[in-house]
């Protein structure tokens, strides 16, 4: 799925996220549950989110953040079952969020092994303590 050459994450046939991905052809896509689109053509800051995107056999969250048009970074949430959206915290726990960054690293590392610095940029896993969650990064150069 995450091609280690050259930075660029397939979804599908004909559809992949990488270091030259454009904020355009990326905001015209129709990807998983409410996608989200931030921002407009040859802005500073622009965001496109996609939600519970299938692939393969997982959920995805995606999360892009463009400059200029140019992806910067690429932020994933992956999950066995689709991952829910809400603004409810009564079923968060710390407890089920560790559980979801073992899923996360397990993923990183079967796509990446122990390598985290390429060419095209970096990548890690992690958990976000002040939004209460697990996720992937990618930061492309």
């Amino acid at each position: 799925m995450l091609d280690k050459t050259t930075g660029a994450l397939r979804l599908s046939e004909g559809i992949e996220i990488g270091p030259r991905t454009d904020f355009t052809a990326t905001a015209e896509l129709n990807l998983g549950n409410r996608p989200e689109v931030i921002g407009f053509v040859d802005a500073e800051n622009q965001q496109v989110h996609f939600r519970n995107v299938r692939v393969e056999r997982s959920f995805f969250t995606f999360r892009m953040l463009f400059s200029y048009n140019r992806l910067l970074v690429l932020e994933l949430l992956v999950s066995p079952l689709p991952i829910p959206i809400t603004s409810d915290w009564q079923d968060w726990s710390f407890e089920a969020e560790m559980q979801h960054l073992e899923q996360c690293n397990a993923w990183l590392q079967k796509q990446v092994g122990n390598e985290r610095e390429f060419d095209w940029g970096c990548i890690w896993s992690g958990y976000d303590s002040l939004g209460g969650y697990s996720s992937i990064k990618i930061k492309y150069y």
